[in-house]
């Protein structure tokens, strides 16, 4: 005997109605509202419009026992607002199972409550310090708890006999109940990953945009100073008073100390930048194109990642700086296409010479723009600065390499990133 027919359309709107503030919760209100507090609270009233649903259409064992979903909310809760939410949520589930009536209050609403809200107190403080592993097991293990008591508490504690058709319904009900957790877990851990690899990526661009813009402005400070110098100089050689020319001597070793502050900036930037070493392309390009999926995925765009070299080939350079170049083209391919427009990233190779291929169908740049590409303050986007591509032109740059663009408006956009080749030892 399968689940019967009549139990399908309840089960299924249980599942829909847990499944749903979840895709909710961590598509729209986890990044429309910022602060955390009120991240949880909204959390916990669409839990608890969950947990409502659940018990409000239940499949009945009989006239006194029912089947519903109720624990998966009641453990999201806890696991993802806290143990102050995951109270109210309690009291919650048993003041509706006690309105609801039935001889199974008792286990199924005010002890079964007592029993997570004793577990969660002692061990959710805790589960931030457990290795990964035992985190993913934590919420499967407290739902077979919950089943487990629920059952035997049912056959024993209640005093009634469960019969074959009842041990069938319940065993459908509790692997249903597993699947929808785990739905819902997946869901969570999903869109918090990808939410975390967007905040990455951006941070990371901003980081080296920053360092960029820092460096770009103490070159353009640099000449002007020593310019003032020669100046000052010119000055010192003709009589002056004595006063003035104390003040003389202060303002240049002010600006003498402003000029070093600034070289030494340019040595410490020097320093990251030749940290350089063999760097498979094969293998980044590929870790590349992993770390995007998510991205991609979020603005409903494929990325597809193709090799014509025979073997692995590889380039000199600074890996993390080749990382944010070629980033920040894929990135941008991205953002320029629109939902089930894609992304290409080929790798070829000649014989002096590798070269890797980033084209999309996005919306293209502008010929205006295309010509001042990667200047600083050049830009196809709007409130774009232009220094993420200056970036990746400097970076190529310093590895021997060049960058070649070939945009056409609402086709697409073709980067060509060269490197010159280099024996891995």
């Amino acid at each position: 005997m399968l689940i019967i027919p009549d139990y399908i359309g309840l089960w299924f709107l249980q599942i829909i109605s847990i499944l749903f503030p979840t895709v909710l919760f961590q598509s729209y209100f986890r990044k429309k509202v910022t602060n955390k507090q009120i991240q949880k609270r909204i959390n916990s009233v669409l839990c608890g419009i969950s947990l409502f649903i659940c018990m409000t259409f239940p499949v009945s064992i009989n006239e006194e026992y029912i089947l519903d979903f109720r624990f998966i909310p009641l453990i999201i809760v806890f696991l993802y607002g806290g143990f102050r939410s995951g109270i109210l949520l309690s009291i919650l589930l048993i003041t509706y199972r006690y309105a609801i009536g039935g001889i199974g209050f008792f286990l199924g609403g005010l002890w079964m409550t007592v029993f997570f809200l004793t577990v969660f107190y002692f061990t959710l403080p805790r589960v931030g310090n457990w290795d990964h592993k035992r985190q993913q097991a934590y919420p499967y293990i407290l739902l077979t708890c919950s089943l487990i008591f629920f059952g035997l508490g049912t056959q024993f504690l209640d005093d009634y006999t469960f019969m074959f058709s009842e041990i069938n319904l319940w065993f459908w009900f509790s692997v249903l109940n597993y699947l929808t957790l785990w739905m819902v877990m997946h869901l969570q851990n999903s869109l918090s990953e990808i939410e975390e690899m967007t905040e990455k990526v951006i941070q990371f661009e901003k980081t080296h945009t920053i360092n960029q813009l820092l460096v770009f402005i103490s070159q353009q400070m640099l000449a002007p100073i020593k310019t003032a110098n020669n100046y000052l100089q010119l000055i010192e050689e003709e009589g002056l008073t004595k006063p003035q020319s104390l003040h003389l001597i202060q303002a240049k070793s002010d600006l003498i100390q402003v000029e070093n502050s600034l070289e030494h900036y340019h040595t410490f930037m020097d320093i990251k930048a030749n940290q350089t070493g063999e760097i498979s392309l094969e293998k980044e390009l590929q870790e590349i194109v992993k770390l995007m999926k998510s991205y991609s995925r979020l603005h409903e765009v494929e990325i597809i990642y193709t090799s014509t070299a025979k073997d692995d080939i590889a380039v000199k350079g600074d890996p993390s700086m080749l990382r944010f170049a070629l980033l920040n083209i894929i990135k941008n391919g991205i953002e320029a296409c629109s939902p089930n427009g894609h992304v290409n990233v080929y790798l070829h190779e000649m014989l002096k010479e590798v070269y890797i291929v980033i084209e999309d169908n996005g919306v293209g740049i502008a010929p205006k723009v295309l010509d001042q590409l990667g200047k600083p303050l050049t830009s196809g986007k709007v409130n774009g600065t232009g220094l993420g591509l200056a970036s990746t032109f400097k970076i190529t740059e310093s590895m021997g390499g060049r960058v070649e663009v070939d945009s056409k408006p609402n086709i697409g956009t073709v980067f060509s990133v060269y490197f010159p080749k280099w024996i891995l030892s």
